[in-house]
């Protein structure tokens, strides 16, 4: 399906917005899904009544974000979504105070790295930066 980015809206979801048919698809267990759909900030990106996309992020300690990821319907992969949840998540989590965002896995790094993440012990890292 071929969309334009412009197109995607994200919001929070309503109860019958759930994305847990997502979840459940990348094969996460019952207890990953539970924390997603219990994060500080979840939101779904929707292409009119169809959820594309979602992502969880969480506070750590006020200042720093703990992405948990995010997640593309088959249908909408390889055409930008993902990176531009990213930075969504990125956007919000500035927003709200945030100094960094945390990518608490060592997979995807290539990936967010390009988007300005780092590696660090903890796992990727993004860095805001002063105005």
């Amino acid at each position: 399906m071929a969309f334009k980015l412009r197109e995607i809206e994200v919001f929070r979801p309503y109860s019958t917005e759930v994305p847990e048919d997502l979840l459940w698809s990348m094969n996460f267990s019952e207890q990953e899904i539970d924390r997603w759909l219990n994060c500080d900030l979840l939101r779904v990106a929707k292409l009119g009544e169809q959820v594309m996309g979602v992502y969880a992020m969480d506070v750590a300690d006020g200042v720093t974000y703990v992405l948990h990821g995010v997640v593309v319907a088959p249908s909408a992969r390889k055409q930008g979504l993902g990176r531009w949840l990213v930075g969504h998540a990125l956007g919000v989590a500035e927003s709200k105070g945030a100094r960094g965002v945390l990518f608490p896995h060592q997979s995807h790094s290539r990936f967010l790295a390009t988007i300005g993440f780092e590696a660090n012990e903890q796992g990727q890292r993004f860095e805001m930066y002063q105005e």
